[in-house]
Parts: C-alpha cells; structure tokens; sequence
C-alpha cells in the first residue's frame, strides 16, 4: 500500500487526527468535572440529611421534654383537686 503524496489528503488526515484528538481531551475532562459535580452534589446532599437528621433528634427531645413537663402539671393539678375533695380518686 502506498501513502499519498497529495498535501490536501495528508492536510485532511492531520486535521481529522487532531479533532479526533482535541474531541477526546474534550470528553476526558468533561468526564472528571462531571464526576466531581457529582461528589460535590452527593456531599451536598449527605451534609443536608446529618443537618436534618440532628434538627430531628432536637425536635423529639423538645416534644419528649414538653410531654414530661405536661405531664407533671397535670399530675400537680390532680393531686390538688382530690386535695379539696373536687375529685374522687375513682374518678379517673
């Protein structure tokens, strides 16, 4: 097989390796900046469900809190009203 001679076919051939080449730099680093949105987003995303999950524990421990605190009022209230005999203890 013998190779062209003709500066155009050989022009042609150069240019079409160096798109090829250029198109594949191209796709390599729109790969590693894809792949790094996508741990930067998952990061993201992890960070915001710990920050949601910790606001959830604080939440239950403010409603267990406020029950307890309910609770003993009630508790108090009851005490007093079968204290003046305004409610029987059968009356629960």
């Amino acid at each position: 097989m013998k190779l062209p001679n003709d500066p155009i076919v050989i022009l042609t051939f150069v240019l079409a390796l160096g798109g090829n080449v250029t198109w594949a730099i191209i796709f390599f680093t729109n790969s590693i900046k894809r792949k790094y949105a996508a741990e930067r987003d998952f990061g993201h995303l992890k960070n915001n469900l710990k920050t949601l999950t910790d606001n959830l524990t604080i939440l239950f421990k403010e409603q267990d809190r406020r029950f307890d605190s309910q609770d003993k009022d009630l508790l108090e209230i009851k005490a007093y009203l079968i204290g003046k005999g305004i409610l029987n203890r059968e009356d629960d």
